[in-house]
């Protein structure tokens, strides 16, 4: 009987945690502006790269474009398998208020990095090659993905939609690669700085309107 009772239990507070987190989920708008702002980092790697290559080949965009998605996906989706199942087996009080509080977190420092890259200005020495080599900027979108695995995470405590999320994350991944590398093939790699002023910007739009609408209310 104890056993069953403990079941029931956890069941009600399962379908608990899945209701609220329905009502409260992130919403598609919130999660394209927060993948957009991520993912202006990358554009603004990408776009160093097509500065430095003489012609861009389709083998090339092709990789480029499979090698962001595919780590941006594995990060993001690690992120929120891990915390989704922390938040439905109860491990935490109120994963809600915490996923919130951590999605405001990570896209308040993920906005001061990226103006911080903005104001340092470094200096690039542009060297033409031939073709675009994956490890010249894999580290850069592998630290982009360390912040889509947090977002992730975030994402899993509130809940989501995660057909739309992947939709998102491809798409966006694919036009940032693409115009990064078209912007610095025919512009070179000044408007990198710009790409990191929006990027920041959008993320704390987003991380206003989540404290604003979400955490403050909830408070």
């Amino acid at each position: 009987m104890n056993i069953y009772n403990k079941w029931l239990q956890g069941y009600y507070k399962y379908r608990f945690i899945r209701e609220e987190t329905e009502c409260n989920k992130m919403s598609w708008l919130e999660n394209l502006l927060m993948i957009a702002g991520i993912l202006l980092d990358v554009f603004a790697a990408m776009e160093i790269q097509g500065a430095m290559i003489a012609k861009l080949k389709k083998s090339t965009i092709i990789v480029a474009c499979a090698v962001v998605a595919g780590l941006e996906l594995i990060f993001y989706l690690g992120g929120y398998i891990i915390c989704r199942l922390l938040a439905v087996n109860g491990y935490l009080e109120n994963p809600l208020k915490y996923g919130e509080a951590l999605a405001v977190l990570v896209l308040a420092l993920l906005g001061v990095r990226l103006i911080v890259k903005a104001i340092k200005r470094e200096f690039i020495q542009e060297k033409r090659r031939d073709s675009l080599i994956v490890f010249d900027y894999i580290r850069i979108v592998a630290v982009s993905s360390f912040y889509t695995a947090a977002v992730g995470c975030a994402c899993g405590f509130v809940g989501t939609t995660i057909w739309q999320i992947i939709t998102i994350i491809l798409v966006i991944s694919v036009l940032m690669v693409l115009g990064g590398l078209y912007t610095g093939l025919h512009f070179g790699f000044e408007m990198k700085t710009i790409a990191y002023v929006i990027g920041a910007l959008l993320l704390w739009g987003v991380g206003a309107e989540i404290f604003l609408n979400r955490i403050i209310d909830f408070v």
